[in-house]
């Protein structure tokens, strides 16, 4: 996996506090996705499609195993459009032709994200707060990056989360146990990890949970798609888990922030440091060039 360390220093150039967007060109950074396979879809509007298979290593005796994972496909696409109303440092977009109803995309229909389609921006990615019809608006836990000005292209799609990766049952076929004995899924929250297992005993109740909370259920916690995915596994024996989904097209925009952040491959295909894009030449826009003591990590 790549860790990528970043100065306090760096300047805000999007929508989180304290962030700067390092823009990707192809397929890549870091945890590269094994086994992909895809075909093309047959409308023009539509992502390719496939699957990959996420290879999770056994533990050696009296141990266990690491596996560090990006997921590398995206779900579908759920609504694409144009909008007419958008600016930079808000948190609204607007489509005068759309038809969603009322919390289409959040709420109890689930979790889901808008990525922007085109202009100096596209791949920028925001959680989506509320849909509402009436207005045709679309309002984002975060404010759009700079640079985004209407027209402007978007997409939106549904967040994977632990549920839709391994399987609401755990068909992915982890090894269920309580909070020390089950395989565990840890995701880096900026300054830990956020650690879920398969509960099948103990109290509590059966399916997916937090280390943190053995009762609540935990298999609609979103996984972001940078998100790096680390499988701690238990068992000696591999577990193969089959994700379908689509292959992202165009760039991708991964918020970087001071420290340390751990992030993962969006692409379906490899790519080197010099072909990533995540070094421009300005400290703003990428990482910060210097010696081994001074410059920005990529370990």
């Amino acid at each position: 996996m790549a860790l990528h360390q970043s100065k306090p220093e760096l300047k805000n150039q999007n929508m989180k506090p304290s962030t700067t967007y390092v823009a990707f060109c192809a397929a890549v950074m870091l945890l590269g996705a094994s086994n992909v396979v895809y075909s093309q879809a047959t409308t023009a509007t539509t992502d390719p499609v496939g699957f990959i298979t996420l290879n999770v290593a056994g533990a050696q005796p009296g141990g266990s195993a690491l596996s560090f994972k990006g997921l590398s496909l995206t779900r579908p696409i759920e609504f694409q459009g144009s909008a007419e109303t958008a600016a930079a440092n808000t948190p609204t977009i607007v489509d005068n032709e759309a038809t969603w109803t009322d919390n289409q995309f959040n709420g109890a229909n689930g979790a889901y994200y808008l990525e922007i389609a085109s202009g100096p921006a596209a791949g920028t990615t925001y959680d989506i707060a509320t849909t509402t019809a009436a207005t045709k608006t679309i309002t984002l836990a975060q404010n759009l990056a700079a640079g985004v000005t209407a027209p402007v292209t978007f997409k939106i799609r549904k967040h994977w989360t632990i549920g839709s990766v391994f399987g609401a049952n755990n068909e992915g076929g982890l090894a269920g146990g309580d909070s020390t004995t089950a395989d565990q899924i840890l995701i880096y929250n900026g300054t830990g990890y956020d650690i879920y297992y398969y509960q099948t005993t103990g109290a509590g109740g059966t399916g997916w949970r937090k280390t943190t909370d053995a009762a609540a259920d935990a298999s609609g916690a979103v996984i972001s798609p940078e998100d790096a995915v680390i499988v701690k596994r238990s068992q000696a024996t591999a577990a193969n888990v089959v994700l379908m989904g689509a292959v992202k097209t165009g760039p991708a925009s991964i918020p970087i922030l001071p420290g340390n952040n751990i992030t993962a491959n969006v692409f379906a295909a490899p790519m080197t440091l010099q072909s990533s894009g995540i070094y421009t030449g300005d400290n703003a826009t990428g990482l910060a060039a210097g010696d081994p003591s001074t410059a920005d990590l990529v370990k």
